[in-house]
């Protein structure tokens, strides 16, 4: 299927200088946590080893879906929900082919993303907020191996999608997703207990 988006390299990473405010010119957050009894955690580095490793992945089997945050032609933030699949850490997802992600990925591939597991009490949230690439997908054996993620967890595109073996799916796009920068929260190790992990790599 022919696509009038075309295929597009990965962008480096530029990160963004946060500004140090003067102490004298902090908000007064302590007293605020003090009248609401909450306490604070600071967000500490991890490596990916095996365990953070797995608790990603517990993660990403657990959520239906993700909300994807992209950037309009005029530089405004523009936020969806959308159904993924993964493997090991990149994302895949199915969006239309004229749909406004699709062309706010083709002015701009930096994209940022939340996936949370369901949750009833503050105490059991875990999720990831990432940073990440987006890339449409154009290889024949990738385009296979995202379709087969895609059916094998939402059968239902299997009765919205005319012709499911022909890859990309008539008027769909297949979006890679690669993460180089993640936060995992974990509350459940206490209220706003996160980790940040850079990743030095492309993620698979």
């Amino acid at each position: 299927m022919g696509s009038h988006l075309p295929h597009l390299s990965y962008l480096p990473h530029t990160p963004h200088r946060t500004r140090m405010r003067d102490a004298s010119s902090a908000p007064s957050s302590r007293r605020r946590r003090a009248r609401t009894g909450l306490t604070s955690r600071k967000t500490t580095m991890a490596a990916l080893d095996s365990p953070t490793a797995a608790l990603i992945d517990h993660i990403f089997k657990g959520a239906a879906d993700l909300t994807l945050a992209t950037l309009r032609a005029d530089g405004s933030p523009h936020a969806s929900t959308v159904n993924f699949v993964h493997h090991g850490l990149t994302l895949y997802a199915a969006i239309s082919l004229d749909s406004g992600k699709a062309h706010d990925i083709h002015h701009d591939q930096r994209v940022a993303l939340t996936v949370n597991l369901p949750y009833t009490d503050w105490a059991e949230i875990q999720g990831v907020s990432i940073d990440a690439i987006a890339a449409f997908v154009t290889d024949p054996a990738e385009l296979a191996l995202a379709s087969s993620l895609l059916i094998s967890k939402l059968p239902a595109y299997n009765t919205i999608i005319a012709r499911p073996d022909i890859v990309p799916w008539p008027g769909t796009l297949f979006v890679r997703i690669t993460p180089h920068a993640l936060t995992l929260l974990d509350y459940t190790l206490g209220y706003g207990h996160a980790r940040h992990i850079a990743l030095d790599q492309p993620a698979g």
